[in-house]
């Protein structure tokens, strides 16, 4: 049985039009050919499907109603079918060079990757973590395509930025510390005590525009390389830290409590950006981890500093909202 999927669109064109002429015309085609094909059909299958009339046209036998029928359903399949072979060949495969700074990776990126190798399972991602310092080296280089960082204004333009969401920073405090009770900490109550800083260039420069406004600089204490290091020197009483990203526990690695604290002032918070080499066209598989990303991110509430949807929520011993403790602390000075 020899016939075409086009001389199927012809007779249904034909059945649509009423005339093979108005068929022809709808396809751009000539009218011989239209008539052509289904007379070929109607040789192939059997069956008369249009009953002639001389110059009014064509109408539908009782076996042509329903061989039409029929017709449309397989058209309906081969485009179905079109367009699954279309979304296999499509498929986003391959590996996937991703760039990670490291206080920031471990709570974003599982959930970012978790989401995107479901979407995306023929990925193989490898990750590399470290300082803005060699991550834009590995990006400039291209042993990464794509990277999660905070963006410190030191990024050139080179660099394409897609920005994800902004962290208000924070004071970290041991619990047996005399602000501790508190439900929000003045930076001008804090110039005088040591500040444990997490020592990386750009940080540096951060911190110290969160101070402009005071009357003067911070008392530098002790600098580390180590993010739970920082928190443990906190907790141990050593000094007090300013950070962005806040875990989940309240506790160093020893056990000692600590205690996050919004900041009163008005202070720019630090942005989370992915970053592309700005020259070069991105792949499929970094479009895709870009989309799966920006729609992740949506999830995650930068207040509570916690995924949305996450069944338990993580609790800490201050809310990070100073709203309600600056309007009852007018209130009662009023």
């Amino acid at each position: 049985m020899n016939y075409t999927l086009q001389q199927l669109k012809y007779l249904i064109a034909v059945a649509d039009h009423g005339s093979v002429s108005a068929a022809a015309r709808s396809l751009y085609v000539s009218q011989p050919g239209v008539s052509a094909a289904i007379s070929h059909l109607e040789e192939v299958f059997g069956l008369q499907c249009f009953v002639r009339h001389h110059a009014k046209g064509v109408t539908l036998t009782a076996a042509g109603q329903g061989f039409i029928s029929e017709a449309r359903e397989v058209l309906a399949r081969a485009t179905n079918l079109q367009r699954r072979a279309r979304e296999l060949t499509e498929t986003i495969t391959g590996k996937l060079d991703i760039g990670c700074f490291s206080t920031i990776g471990p709570f974003f990126l599982p959930r970012i990757l978790e989401t995107f190798e479901q979407e995306h399972p023929g990925v193989v991602t490898t990750i590399f973590d470290g300082t803005t310092e060699s991550l834009t080296r590995r990006l400039r280089s291209g042993n990464i395509e794509v990277c999660l960082m905070y963006d410190l204004n030191n990024l050139d333009s080179s660099f394409r930025k897609i920005p994800l969401l902004e962290l208000k920073p924070y004071v970290l405090l041991p619990k047996t510390h005399r602000m501790a009770s508190r439900s929000y900490v003045k930076l001008r109550d804090m110039v005088d005590e040591p500040l444990v800083i997490f020592d990386r260039p750009q940080n540096d420069e951060y911190l110290l525009s969160l101070f402009q406004k005071q009357d003067r600089p911070p008392r530098i204490g002790q600098r580390v390389k180590n993010f739970e290091l920082v928190r443990g020197l906190v907790a141990a009483g050593t000094g007090y830290a300013i950070l962005n990203v806040r875990p989940a526990l309240d506790h160093s690695y020893d056990g000692k409590s600590v205690i996050c604290l919004p900041i009163a002032e008005d202070v720019p918070p630090a942005n989370i950006v992915l970053t592309v080499p700005g020259t070069a066209s991105m792949t499929r598989r970094v479009e895709a981890f870009i989309n799966s990303t920006v729609e992740s991110i949506k999830s995650f509430d930068p207040v509570a500093f916690r995924w949305s949807n996450d069944v338990k929520d993580v609790s800490f011993e201050q809310p990070f909202s100073i709203a309600d403790s600056l309007r009852s602390e007018i209130v009662g000075t009023a």
